[in-house]
């Protein structure tokens, strides 16, 4: 039989064919870029390897063009960015790149045994001026008419003289799910409502959410999304003989007016006196050995803004011995690892900062201050039933 290769017949069959091949060539790029996809959501409790699959196991290559673009279109979805206009998706792309850049050539550089791992966290499309004039505002505490002492624990108190080698206050359930105080500079509102939450828990056994938008809108001595001073909290939620909860005074990460006369505080909420504590290692820890306490720090550092694992952080980009702070947290325990002590400590960045919104700052540095001031202004709430 003769084929004749001008018949309308065998033009269709190769035309027909072609279209085939491509189908299943699309279907297969498809199925492996699904593949792909749900191999890097797999590993999506293990934070500081959710991108390796691109930028390998370090988090140390910066990728190709299209390896950025398709990173970019990962994390924007994970974190559900939406963008009002293609001129600001450009702009924040060019952030994003001029980020990734630095988190590799930073995680490159490092000592595998030592130092942070960086990471694409929740502030990734954010420039450091950006992050530094949204939540890092410098907290002069020389304005601060504080009557709290200076506390060196008595050596015969068994906190502080036999303290544990390590301690977790998350696990002795005296410390509430990470929180996010959104684009309000309120870190002093939720440091000083952490740790006012730990202390009524081991006081009163039962772990409370309390309520962040009380302080912001009615601590007249404090700035509400400005800034705020832990100690200045601790003073208000005295003077009001506790605090509202958080269900019933919710947060929404804007100063309003204050509302304290018409909601209820809860009825084991109230505080009575606070103490500085000692500016010392061992003044911290016999601190964190009995309560978890607020403290501001020092937070301009590139590496903190990217800061995205369990690895310890050593602050090496802060100024050295110095008292400067822009940033409160909470210290929630301590332990070692590899022969490194570390302070554990809660931000209020949400989940997708740090180790799902921890960070460890490693203790027992022979600095006067602690890394990046962390022993410079720490509190604890004290509460007598």
């Amino acid at each position: 039989m003769r084929i004749s290769y001008n018949s309308k017949s065998f033009r269709f069959f190769i035309i027909f064919t072609a279209c085939l091949c491509i189908y299943f060539a699309i279907q297969k790029k498809k199925t492996n870029e699904d593949k792909v996809i749900l191999n890097i959501s797999s590993s999506f409790e293990i934070r500081t390897n959710k991108y390796s699959t691109i930028l390998g196991p370090k988090l140390d290559k910066f990728p190709n063009e299209d390896g950025v673009k398709k990173l970019f279109q990962l994390w924007k979805s994970e974190h559900g960015r939406v963008y009002n206009d293609l001129d600001e998706m450009t702009r924040k792309f060019a952030i994003f790149v001029t980020n990734l850049k630095y988190i590799t050539k930073t995680n490159a550089k490092r000592d595998s045994r030592r130092g942070p791992l960086l990471g694409l966290t929740n502030f990734a499309d954010w420039s450091n001026k950006e992050f530094r004039e949204t939540y890092l505002h410098n907290i002069d505490m020389s304005k601060i008419k504080d009557t709290a002492k200076i506390v060196n624990d008595d050596v015969h108190d068994l906190p502080c003289s036999n303290p544990p080698s390590s301690l977790d206050w998350r696990s002795n359930g005296a410390v509430t799910d990470v929180k996010d105080q959104g684009t309000c500079n309120s870190c002093w509102a939720f440091t000083a409502v952490g740790a006012i939450e730990g202390i009524v828990a081991i006081k009163k056994g039962k772990l409370e959410n309390f309520s962040e938008q009380e302080l912001v809108d009615c601590d007249s001595e404090s700035r509400g999304c400005e800034m705020g001073w832990v100690s200045e909290a601790f003073k208000w939620t005295i003077g009001n003989n506790g605090i509202a909860l958080g269900s019933d005074y919710v947060y929404k990460a804007e100063k309003e007016d204050c509302k304290a006369s018409q909601i209820r505080n809860s009825p084991i909420s109230s505080i009575h006196a606070y103490n500085q504590v000692e500016r010392s290692e061992n003044g911290m820890l016999c601190a964190v050995a009995k309560q978890p306490i607020g403290m501001c720090l020092y937070a301009i550092p590139e590496d903190f803004q990217h800061y995205h694992s369990d690895e310890i952080y050593e602050g090496a980009n802060c100024p050295v011995d110095s008292l400067e702070t822009n940033h409160c947290m909470l210290i929630v325990g301590y332990d070692s690892k590899s022969g490194e002590d570390y302070w554990i400590v809660k931000n209020s960045y949400g989940t997708g900062w740090g180790k799902d919104g921890y960070m460890y700052i490693k203790r027992n540095t022979g600095k006067k201050y602690g890394v990046c001031a962390i022993n410079a202004w720490a509190y604890n709430p004290i509460k007598n039933d």
